[in-house]
Formats: structure tokens, C-alpha cells, sequence
């Protein structure tokens, strides 16, 4: 690196050091009240054979965790009321915030952004999950300012050939261009979605990966991977494709034990279908920088999250509904209702009786007193390797006659958001339907630090074991379980809008201009 160039990443934090601890004392009081509170057969299928298939009875002992903010006490302030009171006023109150979270001033038209999201009522600082996705990359660029840009350049090169489910788009002088292939079913919508924040952003261009999967492979958490960070190992980028996907994760420590939010250590190998078995994989083992709607918490991913088109009220992929609910909480059934399709992973053998959805029939069927869940379809291409299909339909009852209108849904007390491939994409609709949401889910989002456990919904684990328990405490728990639906409910309606939707993408474009910029500053050393 150039001496001038190590001389002005240095002297930059030099000069930002005294700003910082200027406003510092004064601002961690304010901060302190805005910071958030495979091939063989499975255990699972192995209960299936000897006829045990559903769990085991629930606990009479089981109970909310001591720090559950379930039920605002009386006369408390509005949870969401109290989320927006918390949130920067003035410009220079944002600045001093996001330095003091980021370690760096924020990024080149953070004052645009500002106050946009001002005038469209968005969160002005909660955007830890961005600072998250992105400091991998600040790291690298304090080595390697040209290291963004050449990715984002070979990554053209790379889509031009064979998009690969993922596509490059510039924002040139506040105009949306998109490229002459297509690369995703969101092609379509992507233009409208950008143009909304397009004016903010200076000349940029970014990678979005298309698919529900994320892609990059990469333990950013591992110190000892950081030398040689910088250097492309990989030599054929986003075409890593393990079958099954098992036999890839199953030496990478921080793949097969994960930590989900709300339920605790996850063995993957056994209960995520996308760990176990995965329907698309087409991963990279180097750090790429890409857009993806979704990736694994932790260190076994390491894509930059963004808001994808399934929580656009706009957009057609939308989980909204036709009509509002007219049914109120007392007049809801008291069941736990889902539908859906198989979709979940590669079909291998019989492995498809570990995954969550396919599960969650068999756990249906031995409580149908509490639990309404069916199959509607099983999706084909994933039937591959010794599958036959018909047996399926027959065992788990698959039948087109089980599709119902969408919003069906109203008429049950308690719904449930489960795994497909990954994400389902309908969870922001279930929450606005009146209905408490049950979530099973062993993937992170855009909005994971927003939408908390026992606060909006309730948390099941992704094999399912402690479904019928959490129902059942739902069941005997009416005033804690509708002060859930209730948070979740407002949560969703006020704060996930496609305007908040408009706010994260734009800041992350903004992180990541800054980043593709360096290239162009560090040739002049003067970064």
C-alpha cells in the first residue's frame, strides 16, 4: 500500500478520534435507552418407523423465560411509540450516533438519507445488522481499498457469462440501469423498488443475489483467516455445488451448531434441510460482496442482508391479503394452522422425513385437536436422488384439494411461519393478519433485530420438538399470548412499511458506494 494511502486511512481516524469523544459522554446516555434489549436416515425419521413420530408430551414445568417482555405493564408507554421517541432528531445527533456504533463517521450522503427517512418516518438508528454485514469489508479495505471494487468489476464479468441467479445493477446520476440479461424473477420489479431512493445515492454499482439461498461461504470470525482474506482461493465463484449439501458443511464448525434467537443451539446437520440437504446451493468460499435476502446467523455466512420484494406491500410477491380480517381475537379458533409446499430441500432417499415441513405433518397428525397443518403440493425437481414421488403424496396425504384462499388464515387464533428452502417469505403478512405467529426458522433477515421473540412472536426450534408445548401455553396463557399478537401486529403495520423497507436499502448502498468508491480514492491517497 502506498504510503500516502496508509497515511490517510491512518490520519483519518486520527482527526475523527477527538469528534468522537467530544459528543461520547454526552450520547451513551441517549444510546443506552435506543440500544435493542444427508444421506442417512434421521433421528426424527427414526421415531417415524417405530411409531413415536410426535413429541413428547409437553411440559408441565415449561415457562416464558424471566426476561420475556410480553405484557406491557399498565399505563406503559407504547412499545413502538417508545421506538421512534428513542430515535435521533437532529442531523447532528444521527452522526454522532452512527460514529459512536460504526467506529467511523457515516458514510457520504448520510445527510440525504437523513432526511428522507425523516420525512417517510423511518428508523434513524438501528442499523446494527448493516454495520454487521459490512465491517468485513471495512477491514479489508484498511490492506486493500481497490479490493470492493475489483470484486464488484469480476462479478460483472462473471454474471455477463452465466447469471447464476444473481444480477449487476448501477445507479448512475440517480437513474436505475439494469442489465441486458435477465438474472432473477425480481428483474421485473427491481427498478420501481431502487427508483423510490435512487436520488440519495451517488453513482454505484452492486451485485443482488436472486435467490432465496445466500451464497457466500465465508467465517469472517475466524482470525486466522484474515491474511490471506484478500486472496481468491475459489476458482469457480457461485458454482460450489454439494450434493448433499451435508457432505460441504459438515467440517465447518461454524455451519453445523448455530444459535437462533429465541431457542437456543440448533444442530443443522440434522434439523436445517438447507444444511442437511440443500435444493440450491451454487455457494463461493471467498468474501464476496452480495446482496441476499437471507443467510445463516453467525459466522457461517457472510452475504450483506437487504430487504427482498416479499416485504413490498407494492410488490406482487408480497404476502399481503385480498381483504382485511373482519374476525376478531375472540372469535378465532383456538389451532394452530398452516399450509403449504414441501419445499424444504433435495430429496434424497427418505431424508425428507427430517425436514421442518414434512415434520410438521406428522406432528399434525397426532394432535389434530390443537394442530391443522396439510401439504398442498410436493415440488418435483427436488425429488432426485432414489425418490419416488407417489409414495410421498400417500404418506403425508398431499392432496391439491387442501389449497384454500389465503386468507383462511383469519378464522385460527394461532398461525405458523416455517422453513422452506430458507426463509418463507410470508411472515410480515402473518403478523398483520390478528393472528399469533409461531415462527420456526433458522435463518436471519434484514429486520432479526427488530422483530424479537416473546415480544412479537412466539419462537419455536426449527425441528419442531417444542411445537405442541408452545401451542399449548398459548392455549393457557390468553392474556400473554394476545399482548404478543398485539405487539407483533403493530410492529408490522407501523414499522415494517415499504418506505422502512426504502430506508435500509438505500443506507446500504450508501455503505456500500463508500466502499466501491475507495478504489478511486486510494489511487490519490487521499482516502
Amino acid at each position: 500500500m502506498p504510503s500516502t494511502l496508509r497515511s490517510g486511512l491512518q490520519s483519518g481516524r486520527i482527526r475523527a478520534l477527538p469528534f468522537l469523544l467530544f459528543f461520547g459522554c454526552l450520547a451513551l446516555l441517549v444510546l443506552s435507552s435506543s440500544l435493542p434489549a444427508a444421506w442417512t436416515r434421521s433421528k426424527f425419521a427414526a421415531k417415524v418407523e417405530h411409531g413415536t413420530s410426535h413429541p413428547s408430551p409437553p411440559s408441565a414445568s415449561f415457562s416464558l423465560p424471566e426476561d420475556a417482555p410480553v405484557v406491557n405493564p399498565p399505563n406503559a408507554v407504547n412499545p413502538v411509540n417508545q421506538l421512534y421517541a428513542r430515535q435521533s432528531k437532529t442531523f447532528e445527533e444521527a452522526v454522532t450516533r452512527y460514529s459512536l456504533r460504526n467506529g467511523r463517521a457515516p458514510p457520504p450522503n448520510f445527510d440525504k438519507w437523513f432526511q428522507f427517512a425523516q420525512n417517510h418516518s423511518c428508523l434513524i438508528d438501528e442499523y446494527d445488522q448493516i454495520r454487521r454485514d459490512f465491517e468485513p469489508f471495512y477491514r479489508l479495505a484498511e490492506k486493500n481499498p481497490w479490493y470492493f471494487q475489483t470484486m464488484v468489476d469480476l462479478g460483472r464479468e462473471l454474471m455477463l457469462k452465466d447469471p447464476g441467479g444473481m444480477v449487476t445493477i448501477k445507479i448512475e446520476n440517480g437513474a436505475v440501469k439494469m442489465p441486458n440479461y435477465t438474472g432473477s424473477a425480481w428483474d421485473p420489479e427491481w427498478p420501481a423498488t431502487l427508483s423510490a431512493f435512487a436520488h440519495l445515492l451517488p453513482d454505484v454499482e452492486f451485485l443482488i443475489n436472486g435467490r432465496d439461498e445466500p451464497r457466500v461461504v465465508f467465517n469472517t470470525h475466524d482470525p486466522d483467516i484474515w491474511p490471506s482474506a484478500g486472496v481468491l482461493q475459489d476458482h469457480t465463484p457461485f458454482h460450489v455445488t454439494p450434493v448433499p449439501s451435508s457432505e460441504f458443511f459438515k467440517n465447518r464448525s461454524e455451519c453445523k451448531t448455530l444459535k437462533v434467537d429465541g431457542t437456543g443451539q440448533v444442530d443443522a446437520l440434522e434439523d436445517v434441510a438447507f444444511i442437511r440437504s440443500a435444493s440450491n446451493t451454487d455457494f463461493t468460499t471467498d468474501l464476496w460482496p452480495i446482496l441476499s435476502m437471507t443467510k445463516i446467523p453467525g459466522a457461517c455466512f457472510a452475504d450483506i442482508l437487504f430487504p427482498g420484494q416479499y416485504y413490498y406491500n407494492s410488490s406482487a410477491w408480497s404476502g399481503k391479503f385480498g381483504v382485511p380480517s373482519d374476525i376478531s381475537w375472540e372469535d378465532k379458533q383456538p389451532i394452530l394452522y398452516w399450509r403449504g409446499s414441501s419445499n424444504g430441500g433435495r430429496i434424497i432417499h427418505d431424508n425428507y422425513h427430517a425436514f421442518s415441513r414434512f415434520r410438521l405433518i406428522k406432528i399434525a397428525e397426532s394432535r389434530p385437536d390443537i394442530i391443522d397443518a396439510r401439504l398442498i403440493r410436493v415440488y418435483g425437481p427436488h425429488c432426485t436422488v432414489d425418490c419416488e414421488l407417489q409414495p410421498i403424496l400417500e404418506e403425508y396425504n398431499i392432496k391439491p384439494q387442501y389449497i384454500r384462499p389465503r386468507e383462511e388464515i383469519y378464522q385460527f387464533k394461532y398461525l405458523l411461519d416455517v422453513d422452506g428452502n430458507t426463509f418463507s417469505g410470508r411472515y410480515l403478512g402473518l403478523l398483520r393478519s390478528g393472528s399469533l405467529v409461531f415462527k420456526a426458522t433458522a435463518f436471519e433477515e434484514y429486520f432479526s433485530d427488530w422483530i424479537r421473540p416473546w415480544e412479537h412472536y412466539v419462537p419455536v426450534h426449527i425441528g419442531l420438538g417444542d411445537l405442541v408445548e408452545k401451542v399449548e401455553w398459548a392455549m393457557s396463557h390468553e392474556e400473554e399470548a394476545r399482548a404478543i399478537q398485539r405487539n407483533g401486529q403493530e410492529f408490522a403495520q407501523r414499522v415494517m412499511t415499504d418506505e422502512q423497507n426504502a430506508c435500509y436499502f438505500a443506507l446500504v448502498l450508501l455503505e456500500w458506494a463508500r466502499l466501491q468508491g475507495y478504489a478511486k480514492a486510494g489511487s490519490n491517497g487521499d482516502l
